[in-house]
């Protein structure tokens, strides 16, 4: 009973605060474009908004640093939200193929009547496709995991299940996922980007209810 409680915390905390990386085409960064803020809205469990700003920065090959922060779309708007930490980089070029890898932190936070729920986790994916100066279309595959998650639960949970416990839970669930995305640059600074894909729960977790996602994003380069 426990077990499958704390599942099903996990899976409305993913819910109310899923959110989705930049979309970077690097053939449209001019070299004296260092910066880039990006504004995406879109479907993924919930409806959510994210906000992030990321920095190019000099390696072997391209790569970026950034920080996005992502909340649902409701009323109380900062009982829940995503804040990830992390850079991508473009490991493989060739005449316009491009293959990136993507490796992020990530801090949660969701709170309902029933609980309050805080954790830490990761999230890693590879970005392949074709990247042309004006447009791109690729495909991604990334797992994004909740490594270590507290529970603090309200005296209403605590009456209704007397035998559950407050604390750290280590590990608490993750998940797949899989799909599209395609870019056009507008003008010389401006990107809009649309991705549309699909989850699966990791193990034999339950999988959500409309296990898709659908993103819009607005990007500007400076």
């Amino acid at each position: 009973m426990k077990t499958k409680l704390i599942a099903t915390l996990i899976a409305l905390m993913a819910v109310s605060q899923a959110a989705l990386s930049q979309n970077v085409n690097w053939k449209s960064l001019r070299q004296d474009q260092h910066n880039l803020l990006q504004l995406n809205v879109g479907y993924d469990y919930g409806f959510t908004t994210q906000l992030g700003y990321a920095r190019t920065i000099t390696m072997l090959r391209p790569a970026m640093v950034g920080l996005d922060f992502s909340i649902p779309m409701g009323n109380d708007l900062l009982d829940d939200f995503k804040v990830r930490l992390g850079g991508q980089i473009e490991v493989l070029e060739f005449n316009g193929f491009s293959v990136t890898v993507r490796i992020a932190s990530v801090f949660r936070k969701y709170q309902s009547s029933l609980v309050s729920v805080v954790g830490f986790g990761s999230d890693f994916a590879i970005v392949t496709g074709y990247y042309a100066p004006t447009w791109s279309i690729g495909g991604e595959f990334g797992f994004d995991k909740a490594i270590t998650t507290r529970f603090k639960h309200s005296a209403q949970m605590k009456a209704k299940f007397p035998d559950i416990k407050d604390g750290w839970y280590v590990p608490t669930g993750g998940h797949y996922y899989y799909g599209v995305q395609g870019g056009k640059t507008l003008g010389e600074t401006l990107d809009l980007n649309l991705r549309i894909g699909a989850t699966s729960a990791q193990f034999h977790d339950q999988n959500a209810m409309i296990p898709y996602y659908l993103q819009l994003g607005l990007g500007a380069r400076f």
